[in-house]
């Protein structure tokens, strides 16, 4: 994986979190609406995937994801992706 995958897989991510959040304004006032619920899970579950993928290749986005078994808190390698690091 090179910047050029690291910055593709970054704004898939965006645009996945951004479908999410416009469902979830949705389901607000639809909270019944079936297909609006298949949505919101179906891209929960690609931002999700998406977002492993990610810290699989480039470290985590959120520190939920950080792996503390390589003995310290590796969250703060960078560069981070507010830093230019994408």
């Amino acid at each position: 994986m090179n910047q050029a995958d690291k910055t593709k897989m970054m704004r898939y991510i965006q645009e996945l979190g951004f479908a999410i959040d416009d469902v979830v304004l949705y389901l607000d006032t639809h909270p019944k609406d079936q297909d609006a619920l298949m949505y919101y899970e179906k891209y929960k579950k690609m931002y999700k995937e998406a977002r492993k993928e990610y810290t699989k290749y480039f470290g985590p986005l959120v520190n939920e994801n950080v792996n503390v078994e390589c003995g310290y808190w590796s969250w703060v390698e960078g560069p981070w992706p507010w830093e230019g690091g994408c």
